[in-house]
């Protein structure tokens, strides 16, 4: 791509272009790179078990006669 014979606006949609291109490139490359780690490191943590009890009633059911 010749850069001389471009204009001044078309020079500066071309430079914004670019850089709306590295912009998403780095988001993208960026968001990938964090969730492999967040995944290996979710990996590596154990999973905690809970053994819950019976709970207890706030209200005792009325007996009847």
């Amino acid at each position: 791509m010749n850069m001389k014979k471009m204009g001044f606006a078309d020079r500066a949609i071309f430079i914004l272009g670019l850089t709306l291109a590295g912009v998403i490139t780095f988001v993208l490359v960026a968001g990938v790179i964090v969730a492999v780690l967040k995944f290996f490191m979710d990996s590596k943590q154990r999973p905690v078990q809970i053994h819950s009890g019976p709970m207890p009633d706030d209200e005792p059911k009325a007996e009847f006669f």
